[in-house]
């Protein structure tokens, strides 16, 4: 039996970029702003199908004896397009701002670490690579990690005098060195490790926040689709009190704050800009964010926002963000905290 016949016939055909127009038209997706030729330019030179039409969720479909079908009311093309180009330049502040949450955690650590009589800058290191290399489920995955991270050459001339038995189980990295080698999301895993070491309940309040600005900052890295299926309710979790008391403070309301938190992307969103502002300390950082998200959010973003007048989902999202960077983001350097 051809194996190969027997399992295509359960696979779908390449689509050719000629028949995706077609298609997209068949979904009731319209090409009146953009023209069907231009459409075809687009997907060729400067997106791909898939990653396009994936923002095609963020609009209303028809309902067909009770359910929804795969056909949109009010879709042209040229939405799509927009909230591609939006969707990467979100990403692209996103990108910076989590990076810099990543830096400025590493600091508040090292700070931490001071203050602390009993830590040398190695002991905690030491007792975290320990339980690392002998974790009865995921053994060795942050050595594994760093090993991976630091290469074989860099390991061979520098990095070897910490595999002191020569067995690849590492010791007595200094803590300034250690956080610069592994992974945001090892970096996290390490911050509550530490926080519990210590008792410092504080900080171990904030691992749950973390671990959301993490799952974003995966998504950006990877160029990944981050403002589509924003109607989705996937995230159950109730958010920390710091949360709820942060979006209060922006006057929105708990059943519209239920109601956003309860999509991930737009929680990690949230958390991200909570944390920034929590952590960075540089008042120079924090300007060039503000001019990033003010150019975007009141420039970029509203370049077509006549595209949107009939789409609740978005305009509703639009308002709930809008009152957070009125009142954390302000384009009054004067009010920077």
């Amino acid at each position: 039996m051809d194996v190969t016949k027997e399992t295509n016939q359960y696979l779908r055909p390449m689509m050719k970029i000629s028949e995706m127009v077609p298609y997209l038209k068949e979904k009731n997706i319209k090409f009146e702003k953009m023209s069907e030729k231009d459409a075809e330019k687009y997907l060729r030179y400067n997106n791909n199908y898939y990653n396009v039409t994936a923002y095609k969720h963020n609009f209303e479909r028809y309902v067909i004896d009770g359910k929804f079908v795969d056909k949109f009311i009010d879709l042209d093309f040229a939405y799509l397009k927009d909230l591609a180009i939006i969707d990467h330049r979100t990403r692209l502040v996103l990108f910076k701002m989590t990076i810099d949450i990543e830096h400025y955690l590493k600091i508040r650590i090292l700070n931490l670490i001071e203050d602390i009589e009993q830590e040398d800058g190695y002991r905690i290191v030491n007792m975290y690579l320990e339980k690392d290399f002998n974790a009865e489920k995921f053994p060795k995955k942050v050595h594994k990690s760093i090993f991976k991270k630091v290469g074989s050459s860099y390991y061979d001339k520098v990095f070897s005098k910490y595999d002191i038995d020569k067995d690849k189980k590492l010791e007595n990295i200094p803590i300034w060195e250690f956080l610069e080698i592994i992974t945001f999301g090892d970096l996290v895993n390490f911050y509550e490790f530490f926080a519990k070491e210590y008792n410092l309940d504080k900080e171990i309040k904030n691992i749950f926040i973390f671990r959301e600005i993490v799952k974003l900052r995966n998504a950006v890295a990877h160029n990944s689709c981050i403002l589509c299926d924003l109607d989705k309710k996937d995230n159950t979790f109730a958010p920390d009190y710091k949360i709820l008391t942060y979006l209060n403070n922006c006057n929105i309301r708990k059943d519209t704050r239920d109601n956003k938190l309860s999509n991930s992307r737009i929680r990690q969103i949230t958390y991200t800009l909570y944390m920034f502002n929590e952590i960075v300390t540089s008042k120079g950082i924090k300007k060039n964010i503000i001019e990033d998200i003010n150019n975007l959010f009141y420039g970029r973003i509203n370049s077509h926002k006549e595209y949107y007048n009939n789409n609740e989902l978005l305009k509703s999202i639009y308002t709930y963000f809008d009152k957070i960077i009125k009142k954390y983001y302000s384009s009054d350097i004067d009010k920077i905290v």
